[in-house]
């Protein structure tokens, strides 16, 4: 299918003839309004209201369509929020971008920055996300900062997920059954019992299982998550909701395939269109580089295994098996009482999960995470109306703890972690009024206090094998570092492990001590006839201890003004600050970096039209993006690279979104979504180190050098001026559903899904290979339901051209400057079985 085709059909909204021309239905599977449109309630704004009377930029979808597009897991929630993207980091983690706004890194000492909240409850780590997306009631995405209502770490916005609760007196249930390809089983099944009249239970089970969609058989998933909800009235003015949940992932997270490798033009450029100033790029073969291969086929193993490891420079070893063996568990409550004075709220959570992984993006040999979280959370509201005034007061306090263990081995060099404590302590009280100045309009205030404490206590101790042996590259060419035949570092969870596995002819003068100066490693001599203690590598231990505490107060605002033109009318702008909370890395001299803000203009509209038939809203968005956040490799301290995080951008990001949603007929409904995004980096550069004088960072940013030490420059990388990551220029969707009925009472929904999005860059370096191409993504299915409405048969093909999306595209620089690249998942198809009982 011819892509530009595609993309000028869905430019000039091709779908629209289609839709006129669809068969008039009398029935609709879909809830309506009096007619025209269903609406959407949603609690975006902490209390009950229509989605269309929230003077905030939103996207909700209900649970039926969330099953209907295939929205699973995290990284299905791209599909209902263009805004959003969401890819998978390594292993478990996930990683969340809205408007560029968030950062590639995930680990236990780093936040997200945007809020994810199930049943009212934020979850401190993004790798606790599996049991979410188990009976659904909708999903709601917040865009753009949410500094007063929820407060630290939303400062690109909030995703709340919000389960089905029981209901009194009802006994019901369903059991979904479902096969795809790539092995794929899926299980789930609900069920609402009565335990009295004024109490009610639900409990819901799932089960996804598949063998992994790279050819290697990574990016497997065996995922089980169990809920139970137990719901009680005590009198009409108080009632209670109590929630458990359980659930494991397991699996082997996605793996990178290799793209090819950037090296030095020793003999003059091969002229390939992804070289760079001092760099030519050496593709890997198409039976390595193509995407969805893996790092593990023959092929792969044999490609990489032939590229050096700097600065050991020696051959690459394979990359260590992945895997995932997670554990989550967690209880919550909410206590709702309504009084003469206003309606009080009150959710206790606690949460535990223990996180098991190896995962090797990008192309680490393996790394490592070990850990226990253990979050516990207290919110209390109290919403009231005061005259003319609708107040929302409250409080929320939050207690997270991690521990555990992570190594990052990347052959010539291996960060040992050892967290003994990474623990956030967050108070905070907000207060939220609307105040009507008449029937149409509306003054909004929001102020929140924020005070976090952060501690951390750890050790990390940095292994590294250095070359000091430098032969010809070539006959008669310029001497360089060669070791071939020397070890690497093996792969350990902690320092002992990591000795205890080096074969003990390999240290002839015993182990490294920490901070103790380097000792021989391997049994290639320096030179010819060199004694023992000359060997051509030499091995460190470098430990940096770290005991800090971080304070922070914060207050965040918003002040807004909201409009009724008419009754299904409204025009709303508002002016909202966020701010990330700061944090540490276990780096010499680069031990803490500080928070992160946004402040955002939003000036917005929502619309009703022929007779809630034609739904039309829109926002124009101005944020500034100061004191960004970013991780990357670095100079640390001791002037050695590091990989850290610390504050060195700042971003403009502005644009329009327009999001239409038109009721052809009873039967039939057009939605699309245009949005337009300016994201520039107006100030971002930091410090990079090379071996050589005639060794430039292997960067798509401008380099200059700034200072030099013992013959190693340090360059200034700078990327002021770019675009930011995962902002694509443009991006679009477009959707028609159509409902139909038969004479013998059977009816069927048949639905076709498009989505557009612009060239954008997918990695940190801005390399040619971490520009991902324009692509547009095709999906479509039909619903079969029975005459009783007690059955139906999904059939589903997502992805329909097969397009090769990149998800991230990583350099490691250690690995013989080796571009990896993940991607979104190909084609799948499949089929599910869905039984209603009552």
């Amino acid at each position: 299918m011819n892509k530009s085709y595609l993309r000028s059909c869905i430019l000039t909204a091709c779908l629209a003839p289609l839709a006129i021309s669809a068969q008039t239905a009398e029935k609709t599977t879909e809830p309506k309004a009096d007619s025209g449109i269903e609406l959407i309630t949603v609690t975006a704004l902490r209390k009950t209201e229509s989605l269309q009377d929230v003077a905030v930029p939103i996207d909700a979808a209900t649970g039926k369509e969330l099953s209907r597009i295939g929205v699973t897991d995290a990284t299905g929630l791209n599909k209902i929020s263009p805004a959003l993207n969401v890819v998978s980091g390594g292993g478990s983690n996930t990683v969340f971008f809205v408007r560029g706004v968030g950062n590639f890194a995930v680990n236990a000492y780093t936040d997200a920055a945007l809020a994810f909240n199930v049943d009212g409850v934020f979850l401190g780590r993004p790798t606790a996300t599996t049991a979410s997306f188990l009976d659904v009631e909708r999903i709601e995405v917040l865009k753009g900062p949410q500094g007063t209502l929820y407060g630290r770490n939303a400062t690109a916005g909030a995703i709340n997920v919000i389960s089905t609760k029981p209901e009194l007196g009802e006994t019901f249930g369903n059991i979904s059954i479902g096969a795809a390809n790539y092995g794929t089983i899926t299980a789930s099944g609900a069920v609402n019992l009565p335990i009295s009249d004024d109490w009610a239970a639900r409990f819901a089970i799932g089960k996804t299982k598949n063998d992994g969609y790279n050819d290697d058989g990574t990016a497997a998933t065996d995922d089980t998550a169990f809920r139970a909800r137990l719901f009680g009235e005590f009198s009409e003015d108080v009632n209670l909701t109590v929630t458990a949940d359980y659930s494991t992932t397991k699996g082997n997270g996605n793996s990178p395939s290799f793209e090819g490798s950037y090296g030095f033009p020793l003999q003059g450029s091969n002229n390939h269109p992804k070289n760079i100033p001092g760099y030519n790029f050496n593709p890997a073969p198409d039976n390595v580089s193509a995407p969805h291969t893996g790092p593990g086929t023959p092929d792969a193993v044999e490609y990489y295994t032939g590229q050096i490891t700097s600065p050991a420079f020696t051959s690459i070893t394979p990359l260590y098996d992945p895997y995932i063996d997670n554990e989550y568990m967690g209880v919550s409550a909410e206590l709702n009482v309504a009084t003469s004075l206003g309606d009080l709220t009150i959710i206790p959570a606690y949460r535990e999960n223990t996180v098991d992984v190896l995962f090797n993006n990008p192309a680490f040999q393996a790394a490592i995470n070990q850990e226990n979280h253990q979050q516990s959370s207290l919110e209390a509201r109290f919403s009231t109306t005061v005259g003319a005034l609708d107040l929302i007061m409250g409080g929320f306090y939050f207690d997270e703890k991690v521990d555990g263990l992570a190594s990052f081995n990347q052959y010539s060099l291996q960060s040992t972690q050892d967290i003994e404590n990474s623990s956030t302590k967050s108070t905070a009280f907000f207060v939220h009024g609307k105040y009507h100045i008449s029937d149409d309009l509306r003054l909004v205030g929001a102020v929140r206090w924020t005070k976090d404490k952060k501690e951390f206590k750890g050790q990390a101790d940095v292994f590294l094998n250095l070359c000091i042996r430098d032969l010809p590259a070539y006959p008669g060419g310029p001497e360089i570092p060669n070791c071939d035949g020397a070890p690497v570092i093996p792969v350990g969870a902690t320092v002992a492990e990591t000795i205890a596995s080096i074969d003990p002819a390999d240290l002839p003068e015993g182990a490294p001590i920490a901070n103790r100066g380097p000792v021989p490693y391997g049994q290639i001599p320096l030179f010819p006839g060199a004694p023992d203690n000359l060997r051509a590598n030499l091995l460190f231990i470098n430990q940096t201890q770290i005991d800090r505490v971080q304070e922070n107060d914060e207050i965040t605002y918003r002040a807004a003004i909201e409009y009724d033109i008419a009754d299904s009318n409204l025009l709303y702008t508002s002016y909202e600050t966020g701010y990330r909370s700061g944090g540490f890395s276990p780096t010499a001299g680069r031990e803490e970096f500080l928070p992160e803000y946004i402040n955002a203009w939003t000036f917005g509209s929502k619309n009703r039209f022929l007779d809630n038939y034609l739904q039309i809203n829109a926002e124009a968005f101005i944020w500034d993006y100061e004191d960004q956040q970013a991780s990357h490799f670095g100079i640390d301290g001791n002037g050695n690279s590091a990989f850290f995080t610390e504050n060195i951008g700042q971003s403009s990001i502005k644009g329009v979104e327009v999001d239409i949603l038109y009721q052809l007929t009873e039967a039939t409904r057009i939605k699309g979504n245009i949005q337009y995004l300016k994201n520039e980096i107006e100030e971002f550069s930091y410090l990079q180190k090379t071996p050589d004088e005639a060794v430039n960072v292997v960067t798509g940013c401008d380099t200059t050098v700034i200072s030099m030490t013992d013959g190693e420059p340090t360059y200034n990388v700078n990327c002021s001026g770019k675009e930011g990551r995962n902002s694509p220029s443009l991006s679009l969707t477009a959707s028609i559903n159509h409902y139909l009925e038969f004479n013998n009472g059977y009816s069927a929904s048949v639905s076709f899904d498009a989505r557009y999005r612009d060239e954008r860059w997918v990695g940190f370096d801005f390399l040619p290979s971490q520009r991902a191409e324009d692509v547009i993504t095709l999906d479509t299915s039909m619903q079969l339901f029975s005459a009783n409405d007690k059955w139906s048969i999904l059939a589903y093909v997502r992805n329909i051209t097969d397009e090769e999306i990149k998800a991230t595209s990583q350099l490691f620089a250690n690995g013989g400057n080796t571009m990896v690249s993940t991607y979104e998942k190909p084609r799948t198809y499949g089929i599910t079985f869905k039984y209603d009982f009552y």
